[in-house]
């Protein structure tokens, strides 16, 4: 449209509009804007949920691949024809942690649940291989094998519970900051669908380090005294070296088992009470991104993980009678502390048992007793 149209010569010297084209970007660009501003939120949720859609589908096949795997190798022992309605019962499982309003005597109830929830588990195994030729050993660590296949069963069904939580409510918060945590999800579910492999296999876990230092720091010494079963499912063992008593506590391998420091170190304490100098510990930790896996570090403190309880018994133990209490770490990522042990954690043991030997030539004397734990899961290590 041309308004007041001036001409000199053949052209227009004043102008307003343009050509079709222009208007028409212009009017797609306006309408544009406008269904961002009104539908803007719904179409992100609707691509965050496509999103999630695949990493549930993942999450997915980790857990059926989990489960297969763990059937299968329990078919291979079995003898008994309701093992998969056994197992479904199993993997469904759960455990209500006690009332904590009033902490007062909240680890004791703790320890208690967990006892129970452990030997009811245990016995839920043995129900469905159902066949007294298997080893305890191997029971243990097939029960490790049902423990990480739950884990991943567990994992995907709250992340599916937020994806269709999400696209019921057509909630963009929820369904973000279920895409906010995936990354960490998914990083989860590979660790224990790794872990799922190792315990098939029978194969040492990086969580093992701790055990595995303690075994070979026994190697080649006279042992004094050794008892498989000191406490449930935790050795002991006393030697002689460097001129000192020293107790070595892990746990009873080589099936899959943590056992009870904590409660294996109170018992020595309180046998032999302020006969110990020294405490150190040995264990894996989660190192933190851009640190190397399997490098060492020392601290004080108990070096122990889990629900707390056996950490409880030792800090109490240890605070009673005065008691200096070391700890060496071996770091390393989530998959590697659950999944086969890799070689540059495997190799570090001599420079580990380097570092137990100047602690106690620097912290203690000739004569001294001393207790030393190597903590962590003891499957594929004697």
């Amino acid at each position: 449209m041309v308004l007041f149209p001036l001409v000199a010569g053949d052209k227009y010297l004043f102008q307003i509009g343009g050509d079709t084209g222009s208007i028409l970007i212009q009017t797609i660009y306006i309408l544009l804007f406008f269904v961002l501003i009104f539908f803007g939120q719904r179409i992100q949720l609707q691509l965050t949920l496509m999103e999630l859609g695949n990493v549930i589908g993942q999450l997915d096949r980790m857990r059926k691949k989990g489960r297969d795997e763990a059937l299968n190798k329990l078919k291979h022992f079995s003898k008994n024809d309701k093992l998969e309605e056994i197992f479904n019962r199993v993997i469904d499982s759960f455990v209500i942690m006690p009332e904590s309003m009033d902490p007062s005597g909240i680890i004791r109830k703790l320890e208690h649940i967990m006892d129970i929830r452990e030997t009811r588990f245990i016995n839920d195994v043995k129900k469905m291989i159902n066949n007294e030729e298997v080893s305890e050993s191997a029971i243990k660590t097939m029960s490790n094998m049902v423990e990480a296949s739950m884990a991943l069963n567990m994992l995907y069904k709250i992340a599916l519970h937020y994806y269709l939580l999400a696209k019921k409510t057509n909630s963009y918060f929820i369904a973000a900051q279920l895409q906010m945590q995936a990354p960490l999800i998914l990083s989860f579910a590979k660790a224990y669908l790794q872990a799922v492999y190792a315990f098939r296999d029978g194969a040492p876990v990086g969580d093992g380090i701790g055990p595995l230092v303690v075994n070979k720091f026994l190697e080649n010494k006279e042992i004094v005294k050794k008892k498989e079963e000191y406490v449930k499912d935790t050795s002991l063992y006393e030697i002689n070296y460097m001129n000192r008593r020293i107790f070595i506590v892990k746990a009873k391998g080589p099936g899959g088992n943590v056992g009870k420091p904590g409660e294996a170190i109170k018992k020595v304490i309180s046998r032999v009470k302020k006969e110990v100098k020294l405490v150190i510990m040995i264990d894996a930790a989660l190192k933190l991104e851009g640190e190397k896996s399997g490098s060492i570090a020392e601290g004080v403190g108990a070096a122990i993980g889990g629900i707390g309880v056996e950490k409880f018994k030792i800090e109490e133990i240890v605070t009673k009678y005065n008691i200096p209490l070391y700890a060496i770490i071996i770091k390393m990522s989530l998959i590697e502390a659950i999944s086969i042990m890799s070689k540059k954690i495997a190799t570090v043991y001599n420079d580990v048992i380097s570092r137990i030997e100047r602690v106690i030539k620097e912290e203690t004397k000739e004569g001294d007793t001393i207790i030393v734990a190597g903590i962590g899961n003891t499957v594929g290590i004697p």
